[in-house]
């Protein structure tokens, strides 16, 4: 296993709006710890880091952070968090002909910016919405063909083209 540094409860950051706002700047040490909720429940969240990324909260589903009864569930949560992005399989990051590709940032700016929600981008661009959710997660790079589309259809014109075309490819016949 990869030493990881553990890192005890930190007890100064206690309320979820101090946690975000203290994990802005990226972490200088791998991070895998439990921090304590200040609402009396006596429960913890979950946070985790590689060196470089801004430290997460650990999300058990879509209703945000996840909570934990003690430090141990929660440093557990983190480590198995932690585990998960040490063990994923590596990205291919090269560039492909003369272009970068976009951040996962930079996508889901350009998805706001074309008023165009994850769902509908997975259907006009003909793949699973979990694609799209790991390109916004910054699980997998994004295609640059994704960049262009998205680009593309921020254009009201370009839009109904892209609508029109994907609703004759789903016609049933």
């Amino acid at each position: 296993m990869v030493g990881l540094d553990y890192v005890p409860v930190d007890r100064e950051a206690s309320h979820i709006d101090e946690v975000r706002s203290v994990a802005d700047k990226p972490a200088s040490r791998p991070i895998a710890k439990a921090l304590p909720i200040r609402d009396d429940s006596g429960e913890f969240y979950a946070q985790f880091a590689l060196p470089g990324m801004v430290p997460m909260l650990v999300n058990e589903d879509s209703s945000g952070a996840g909570r934990y009864q003690s430090v141990k569930d929660a440093e557990n949560a983190a480590r198995k968090a932690l585990f998960g992005i040490l063990t994923s399989r590596t990205v291919d990051t090269r560039k492909a002909g003369a272009y970068k590709r976009i951040t996962a940032a930079d996508f889901a700016v350009s998805l706001d910016e074309a008023n165009i929600t994850p769902t509908y981008f997975a259907e006009i661009y003909g793949v699973p919405y979990a694609r799209v959710m790991m390109w916004l997660d910054g699980a997998a790079d994004v295609p640059h063909s994704a960049h262009v589309l998205v680009k593309l259809i921020a254009t009201e014109e370009n839009f109904v083209k892209a609508r029109s075309i994907t609703e004759r490819a789903q016609d049933k016949e």
